[in-house]
């Protein structure tokens, strides 16, 4: 990474520590506090769909299975939640192999189509458990405030949380861009048959890729119900489509593409929801889904797409 990199790296952080010492008001600290939560969850889409070219219409299903290991843990045994972080991650990683097994050997549509039945078949299975709360959920038992038992009456502990999760997932998707996994997964994206004659051991390298993915999707399982205090089907099972376009906005397979997607499109979401829900008609739908149309139509690689042909004609241009 460049000086000038790093630079402007440490006055985004700087910017980030201080912004809940100047910002109190607590729907924008909840609005900063989803766009770290989305750039989380599509920097792990990013990684399996963008980078290693596999589409996984079910992200949401390793949300929810990290969600509810630590809701579960916490409210029918009384687990500390960072236990039951923990619990999250493995069960969701377990869940990710037995999914890629499988479905990796399926070709192009047919392994989207597998994904997207996965998380119907759990949402519906937890849907009908009256143990993990059935279709009404799971309520929070306030056991204490505080670190210890991941709960806060402010906002500003979990914007720091959610920020950690954030730069975490950022981290780990620059060392795999820059590492050899990052040139293993775009060679398996672009052909896998030649990744094969190359001597890439392609279902290993996939594997790879959903162990990742299905981690930071997990921690964000966990946060999401911390946060709400509440955990049911909906909250969690059906949140791949948010996940995907946020990532398909900023940029897919782009380092700050899931960072770029959510800035825009969380911000955006809330203020058409504020000035143009009221009406009855969803206009507020009408504009947000008019905006992903026109990004994803005049550039498929989203914003991030943008810039890169902007830059590169502007180079043009000074040659």
């Amino acid at each position: 990474m460049s000086k000038k990199a790093i630079f402007v790296w440490v006055i985004f952080l700087s910017m980030l520590l201080i912004f809940p010492f100047l910002i109190e008001a607590p729907y924008i600290m909840h609005i900063a506090i989803m766009i770290f939560f989305y750039t989380t969850l599509g920097a792990s889409w990013n990684i399996l769909s963008g980078y290693a070219g596999q589409l996984n219409l079910g992200q949401s299903v390793f949300l929810g299975v990290g969600g509810y290991t630590t809701a579960i843990l916490l409210v029918r045994f009384g687990i500390n939640p960072w236990i039951g972080m923990i619990a999250g991650v493995i069960a969701a990683v377990s869940l990710s192999w037995m999914i890629g097994f499988p479905c990796f050997r399926l070709q192009g549509r047919y392994f989207a189509i597998a994904t997207m039945a996965i998380v119907q078949i759990v949402y519906l299975v937890i849907g009908r458990w009256q143990f993990a709360g059935g279709a009404r959920g799971l309520s929070y038992p306030l056991v204490g405030w505080g670190l210890k038992n991941f709960a806060f009456r402010e906002k500003f502990p979990y914007y720091y949380i959610a920020m950690v999760f954030m730069l975490i997932a950022i981290c780990l998707t620059y060392y795999i861009e820059k590492s050899h996994l990052g040139y293993y997964f775009k060679t398996i994206r672009e052909d896998k048959d030649v990744a094969s004659a190359m001597g890439i051991n392609v279902l290993k390298y996939k594997m790879i890729a959903i162990t990742f993915s299905s981690f930071l999707s997990s921690i964000c399982g966990t946060f999401y119900g911390q946060y709400l205090l509440f955990i049911d089907p909906d909250t969690m099972f059906l949140l791949s489509v948010p996940i995907m376009l946020v990532t398909m906005i900023g940029g897919f397979g782009f380092l700050l593409g899931p960072l770029i997607g959510a800035a825009v499109l969380i911000p955006t979401q809330e203020v058409a929801r504020i000035f143009w829900s009221g009406s009855g008609r969803a206009i507020d739908q009408l504009i947000y889904g008019s905006l992903i149309v026109i990004i994803v139509v005049l550039q498929p690689r989203g914003l991030m797409g943008i810039y890169d042909s902007l830059r590169n004609n502007i180079i043009k241009l000074l040659k």
